[in-house]
């Protein structure tokens, strides 16, 4: 009995040691699996943080100011140029030029805010701008704005004749206007190219800013 007892006893010791509280641990690093941050410095170094990794991409800053882009052409009874700053800044349309070759018009000293859109009639006898566009109070003298073939051009000087002056342009009807080839070169439009008209047309709007092709454009 004595011997039944003893074997019982060292069972029992055995087991307490085998559930013994183990020793504590020191803890480990965790990475969280939440939504990655993210930081961008702006400027020619550009530092990106996403999650634990951080990359640096070298870019060309952006020249930022105003961006002056052709926004409409109307024609007919209500002929009129629409041109809207799609810059970051204010800008002044003092020095730049509406053009339809041959004829050029010089734009008066006037500030135009950014997404400001800026009407000029182009001598129809109904002036109907855009709401919210500031008026140009005289005519732009670039001949007659006719729906079923035309363009125009807008500089940022009077040298008409280089791509480095050109800033927007449209020609609609047909292609090969005598400043098709300018914008061609500039890049801003795309050789052969023409937004669709016909001699009922109204208006064209830009449905993309810049305007640079024919699909960009909305004929009305």
């Amino acid at each position: 009995m004595r011997r039944v007892s003893l074997l019982v006893s060292l069972a029992l010791l055995a087991a307490a040691c085998s559930t013994a509280t183990p020793e504590p641990t020191t803890p480990t690093s965790t990475t969280s699996t939440g939504a990655p941050s993210s930081s961008t410095t702006d400027g020619p170094g550009t530092t990106t943080t996403s999650g634990t990794e951080a990359t640096t991409t070298t870019q060309a800053a952006t020249s930022g100011g105003a961006q002056f882009v052709i926004s409409s052409v109307s024609f007919g009874t209500g002929r009129m140029v629409v041109i809207t700053n799609i810059g970051d800044e204010t800008g002044n349309l003092a020095g730049h030029f509406l053009c339809q070759r041959p004829a050029y018009w010089a734009f008066p000293d006037l500030e135009v805010p950014v997404g400001q859109s800026v009407a000029v009639s182009a001598g129809g006898s109904v002036f109907l701008p855009p709401p919210g566009a500031l008026v140009i109070d005289e005519s732009a003298g670039i001949g007659q704005l006719v729906a079923s073939d035309g363009e125009v051009a807008l500089y940022d000087s009077n040298s008409f004749g280089s791509s480095d002056s050109i800033l927007s342009y449209v020609e609609w009807g047909s292609s090969g206007h005598p400043r098709s080839s300018v914008a061609v070169n500039a890049g801003i439009w795309p050789a052969g190219g023409f937004v669709e008209t016909t001699s009922a047309t109204v208006t064209i709007i830009a449905n993309t800013v810049p305007a640079t092709e024919p699909a960009h454009w909305d004929p009305f």
